[in-house]
């Protein structure tokens, strides 16, 4: 496993993404009477997301007005599932987290093979992280493009760290107050959504050089071989049920690694008795609280 910072700044994070909340609530409340009419407009939004322990399943929903659901692209990709037809006038939304500065990989496979029916007047990225994006929107974008699909905003919210392998889990109450935080933040994020804001992309060139030089540890770190299960496993098979890649299956009443990488998601290892390499022994594990009734 390669080493990349061991601490975040958490506080400083939280005021930063205070402030970018205040200012895009600023720039739309003088629309916001029209919110109401919006949300009842037949063109609503078909939101994808990626996630392992919850945060960017928690900020697709926040997204979501009455009668939508989010598509966990990731189970789309399992079911071979490539072709949407998109309504007139029906925005397309990607809702995921970012790894090592980039968009995990099965969030990019899946949009490398996106198919829709029309080209979307407004695509959006809402990104979740526990510090900063760096150039993953810009990534995002590209593989879009590639598509034929413009990206028009990219959203950034942060939420609690979930990294179990290079950080550690920040305290309860911490997590409680960034989660609150995280909430106020969707709220403005999604009135913005539903009057179609084209922001545009702004990626400083030092996010981009980090994504530039993290990115390429990422598909070294993902390799499986890193994970093993200890005495603790009860053989309950929640982890292989949790894995977005299908990257584990039941054998002898434990769980192993089937496939040589995987998108390093976390979802497995919210479980105490699975483990990357020594990195994770002693640590608490995350999971948002999103996912601790329904997963």
């Amino acid at each position: 496993m390669n080493s990349i910072p061991s601490a975040r700044p958490e506080a400083a994070m939280r005021l930063w993404a205070q402030k970018q909340c205040a200012i895009l609530e600023a720039d739309s409340n003088e629309a916001a009477g029209h919110i109401q009419a919006l949300q009842k407009r037949e063109d609503g939004t078909m939101i994808f997301y990626f996630t392992g322990t919850g945060n960017s399943y928690q900020a697709a929903r926040a997204l979501c007005v009455e009668g939508e659901v989010p598509l966990d692209l990731a189970d789309c990709l399992r079911k071979g599932q490539r072709a949407f037809d998109l309504k007139q006038g029906e925005a397309l939304g990607i809702v995921c987290p970012v790894y090592y500065g980039g968009v995990p990989s099965t969030v990019l496979e899946f949009v490398r093979s996106l198919q829709v029916s029309a080209q979307p007047e407004y695509c959006y990225a809402l990104l979740t992280c526990a510090s900063s994006v760096s150039g993953a929107a810009g990534q995002l974008a590209e593989a879009l493009a590639d598509r034929g699909i413009a990206l028009h905003a990219a959203y950034t919210v942060i939420m609690p760290e979930n990294d179990v392998i290079h950080y550690t889990i920040s305290p309860e109450e911490e997590r409680d107050a960034i989660l609150a935080d995280a909430a106020e933040a969707l709220r403005v994020i999604a009135r913005c959504v539903a009057e179609r804001r084209k922001l545009g992309l702004h990626i400083p060139p030092r996010g981009r050089m980090i994504t530039q030089a993290a990115y390429p540890y990422y598909e070294q770190d993902r390799e499986t071989g890193h994970f093993h299960v200890d005495d603790q496993c009860v053989g309950c098979g929640k982890c292989v049920e949790r894995c977005p890649e299908d990257a584990m299956v039941m054998e002898n009443g434990r769980p192993t690694w089937v496939k040589d990488k995987c998108a390093l998601c976390m979802a497995c290892i919210r479980c105490g008795a699975i483990h990357y390499d020594e990195a994770t022994r002693g640590k608490k594990r995350y999971v948002n609280p999103i996912l601790k009734s329904c997963h």
